[in-house]
């Protein structure tokens, strides 16, 4: 037994303490003790009993204390009135003294009152609430004096302030070594000193080491850096490739696969942000919109208003809400197979007919809850459905005969004529004039029959010609008559004077027959669709030299029907096996004119002006007359007003940079503009001086106004009401040879201003500090070339010069009398007719005289990148280009409209993913095989 004693371990000191008070006081205190004076390397030289970390579990605690207590040299015992409270420690004090060793306890006071009274030569029992009073006296009878503390009240406070009490803190140190002292019997001074001494040569042992590792550290983080530098590189360019190739796959499927088209954008431009990426995202409106039915979509048709779309399919109707593509009710029932269907010029009526030759008559007073009038059957099939317009009649063509239902009643409608002049012979298309008077059908003697057609429904036959086909169509105006059938070809024939019908031209570009034709509403452009599953537009603007537009070749069976939008932006295509998981689909084209479009919205004013918009992006200014244009916080742009003018021609605008004043033109008018749908001019006009384009300063004090022949002027405007001029910049003022061309532009806030020179082969500058002195400060040539535009970065630092080659020339203007040439570019096949900065990125579009508008990365002005090519409308000469002033529109006027684009390419990711479904994962692998499915949408 005495050898197994031998072997269990000795302390230098025993503490006793309150768990409930002093736990965390007595923690700190015992890792004072066992770290001091010791060096890093070397084990505890002091070991302090506390029972939470020294005690296992036993079944007889009391035996375990008084064992450790045995083995302890010195008894600390921590002060404080729950620790005079506490049996446990009262216990281990009787123990204590019991044995003999009082004259070895020390006192760490934690809370409380101690007091030592001299006199007495005892504890000052009646303040003194901090120690077991019947304890203590035990503790001086046997070792008479006054016992060793030291105040450790300071420790308390801190550790329940901050948490804890770092091991090196100078009060910690001194304390602990007034304890340390008596336990190994040497002087605090000496401990101290000794403790420091280590504590100085383990923090040169640490810094020669961190020098050592940081040395190290570094050759491993430069040659790491090397490292991740190559793989970063080799990465990004492998991301920047996978970018450009799923843009590139995108554009091969867009027409045939919007859906995993518009994924693949979004994912191309989450690998990387490459031009390209940029590019297809800022033209993803040309991406056809699929509107989706639950069977064979057979036909469509627009109400008069463009709220509603109607489209036919293998299960009956549906109807669509066009401002958001959502459904807005379906009329459907058990074995359906809808043919055809066409809406009344009010809208709320809507007939539909099937393949078993039923016509039902809806009405659409509530749209969401179309009632169903009435069933007729007037033939075995019903093909087509025209309203006609001088009376209430609605003309079915069932493939057999023309039958004319009077629908005044829409409730009782019933037969009022069966194609009596035409006989038993008509084959397939049929159609009703817009005014109304005349019928045209096809008949399979190969002969056009027009009939006039009387207000009570009586048919009565005009002429008839020699033309076989299988569709047909009237123009808006009714003067035009498309045919078109089995031969591959369309007819316009001028039927003006229907007694005498004249061919005015052969339209052929389909390779099989054609099954689909639609006028647009303003009569300048024709849709034909044909079995090769292509839709052909054309530019029949001159009938007797129509020209061949965009081809559309994204369904995937013969066109069944085709109908423009009333605003003509845009074209809906059925096609009967267009079959895909989901049913089947109606395809929306966006389209200008004969074109394909990437804008996402049209206003029917032309002429920008390049500075038409105000501040807020709240309207646009454009036409002539110029018309304000609410653009923001509306769904669709509408008109708020139109300003009078004195010329036929209209006259250019500028609009304030605080967006209260708007300017205008030949001549100099101001206009109050605080409210836009009331627009009221402000001051008499400037008939005198004529100018022709005028453009403001950046702070609105200063206008720069152009004459037609003549130089620029200066004009203070702070007060609208009394302008005045300031100065003429001589030798400026040629305009360009386009008219939305302003000859003039700010740099900025720096107090320059660029003037083209009057013979076009300069570009002035200006200092204007002083716009009542201005001073020319440099000319810069334009090489073997004219000037036709020009503009100035955001920071007014950079200037650019198109040119009639082709060319965008950047300028650093810095120095404003040195202005130094930093690069070019010719990517453009004629004149850059405009040119418009981004006001906050480094952003600049160009447009030339054939109407390609490209978007360029100027971040670098001597190597511009280009991002995106806009296309307009081909063959159409642009007239304006202009940025919102917040650069989140970009819009371009043509000769009969203004296109805008939206360049804020977080909104276009946010719409593409919400006009598609997700990348399938079969899909991703086809397109993605190295990567894992990660919808990018999701």
């Amino acid at each position: 037994m005495a050898g197994r004693a031998d072997t269990e371990p000795h302390y230098d000191a025993f503490i006793s303490y309150s768990q409930n008070l002093d736990r965390d006081v007595a923690t700190v205190f015992q890792r004072g003790m066992e770290n001091f004076g010791r060096p890093w390397y070397r084990p505890v030289q002091l070991r302090v009993f506390r029972d939470t970390t020294h005690l296992s579990a036993s079944r007889n605690l009391q035996e375990d204390i008084e064992k450790a207590l045995a083995r302890s040299s010195w008894l600390i015992v921590m002060a404080s009135p729950r620790a005079a409270a506490s049996p446990w420690v009262r216990a281990e004090i009787d123990w204590w003294v019991a044995h003999g060793r009082g004259e070895r306890l020390l006192l760490a006071w934690t809370d409380g009152t101690l007091e030592w009274s001299r006199a007495a030569e005892d504890f000052d029992w009646s303040r003194t609430d901090a120690l077991p009073r019947e304890q203590m006296e035990r503790v001086l009878a046997a070792a008479p004096g006054c016992p060793r503390w030291v105040d450790l009240r300071w420790l308390r406070a801190q550790i329940d302030e901050d948490g804890s009490v770092p091991v090196d803190d100078p009060r910690l140190v001194a304390d602990v070594a007034e304890f340390v002292a008596p336990v190994q019997g040497r002087s605090k001074a000496e401990l101290i000193g000794h403790h420091l001494g280590l504590r100085r040569r383990r923090n040169r042992l640490v810094a020669g080491t961190v020098s050592v590792l940081c040395a190290l550290l570094a050759t491993a983080m430069v040659l790491g850096l090397v490292a991740e530098r190559q793989r970063n590189v080799a990465t990004e360019r492998q991301l920047i490739a996978e970018s450009r190739q799923l843009v590139a796959e995108a554009a091969t499927v867009q027409d045939t696969q919007p859906d995993l088209a518009r994924q693949l954008l979004v994912e191309a431009y989450r690998l990387s942000h490459t031009e390209q990426a940029v590019g297809g995202l800022l033209a993803s409106a040309a991406i056809p919109r699929l509107l989706r039915t639950s069977g064979r979509s057979r036909a469509v048709a627009y109400s008069s208003s463009g709220k509603l779309m109607a489209a036919a399919f293998d299960g009956g109707v549906v109807l669509y809400d066009t401002s958001t593509d959502q459904v807005v009710s379906a009329l459907t029932g058990q074995g359906r197979s809808v043919r055809a269907v066409a809406f009344r010029s009010d809208g709320r009526l809507l007939a539909e007919g099937d393949f078993e030759g039923r016509v039902r008559l809806w009405d659409l007073t509530s749209r969401t809850e179309p009632r169903l009038l009435a069933t007729v059957r007037p033939d075995e099939g019903v093909r087509e459905l025209t309203f006609a317009a001088r009376a209430p009649l609605l003309m079915v063509g069932t493939g057999s005969r023309v039958v004319l239902l009077d629908v005044r009643d829409p409730g009782h409608p019933r037969a009022v004529e069966e194609s009596s002049p035409i006989g038993e012979d008509v084959a397939w298309g049929t159609d009703v004039s817009p005014d109304g008077e005349l019928i045209a059908a096809s008949v399979d003697d190969e002969r056009i029959r027009l009939m006039r057609l009387s207000p009570s429904g009586k048919v009565s036959l005009t002429d008839a010609f020699a033309e076989p086909a299988s569709v047909l169509a009237f123009s808006p105006s009714g003067h035009l008559l498309v045919t078109a059938g089995g031969d591959y070809t369309a007819r316009l024939w001028d039927i003006a004077d229907p007694r005498r019908p004249r061919l005015r031209s052969v339209l052929n570009a389909h390779g099989l027959f054609i099954t689909a034709v639609a006028f647009a509403h303003d009569g300048k452009t024709l849709a034909t669709g044909a079995g090769d599953r292509i839709i052909q537009l054309w530019d029949i603007s001159d009938p007797l030299r129509p020209r061949q537009g965009a081809r559309l070749s994204g369904d995937t069976a013969y066109i069944s029907s085709l109908a423009f939008a009333p605003d003509d932006r845009t074209l809906a295509s059925a096609a009967p096996d267009d079959v895909s998981p989901q049913g089947g689909a109606v395809r929306l084209w966006n389209v200008h004119g004969a074109q394909s479009a990437s804008a996402y919205e049209t206003l029917p004013s032309a002429d920008l002006s390049p500075q038409p918009f105000d501040p807020k992006g709240r309207f646009v200014v454009a036409g002539r007359p110029s018309t304000l244009w609410q653009v923001g916080g509306v769904p669709e742009p509408r008109r708020l007003a139109t300003l009078t003018t004195f010329n036929r021609g209209g006259q250019r605008i500028s609009v304030s940079p605080d967006g209260r004043t708007l300017a205008t033109g030949h001549p100099l008018r101001f206009w109050d503009v605080s409210t836009p749908s009331r627009p009221r001019e402000r001051g008499a006009s400037q008939e005198v001086t004529d100018p022709q384009a005028v453009v403001y300063g950046p702070d609105g004090s200063v206008l720069a106004a152009t004459e037609p022949l003549g130089p620029v002027r200066l004009w203070k405007v702070s007060d609208p009401e009394r302008p005045r001029i300031l100065s003429t910049l001589s030798g400026s003022g040629a305009a360009s040879s386009y008219e939305g061309t302003a000859p003039v532009a700010f740099a900025g806030k720096r107090g320059l201003l660029a003037a083209l020179r009057k013979d076009r082969e300069a570009v002035q500058l200006w200092d204007i500090s002083r716009p009542d002195r201005p001073v020319r400060t440099e000319v810069i040539p334009v090489e073997s070339a004219t000037a036709d535009s020009i503009a100035t970065s955001s920071d007014g630092r950079t200037l650019f010069v198109g040119d009639s080659r082709g060319t965008v020339t950047a300028w650093s203007i810095t120095d404003p009398h040195r202005a130094r040439k930093l690069g070019r570019t010719q990517r453009h096949s004629g004149e850059v007719a405009y040119l418009a900065a981004h006001p906050t990125e480094d952003l600049l579009a160009s447009a030339d005289q054939y109407g390609d508008v490209r978007l360029w990365d100027v971040s670098e002005p001597a190597v511009p990148r280009e991002t995106a090519v806009l296309a307009t409308s081909g063959s159409l000469t642009p007239t304006g280009l202009a940025f919102s002033p917040d650069g989140g529109l970009i819009a371009v006027s043509t000769d009969d409209s203004t296109l805008l684009w939206h360049t804020d390419v977080d909104a276009i990711l946010r719409q593409l993913c919400a006009e598609s479904v997700p990348i399938t994962e079969p899909q991703w692998k086809q397109y993605l095989p190295d990567r894992p499915y990660d919808p990018p949408c999701a």
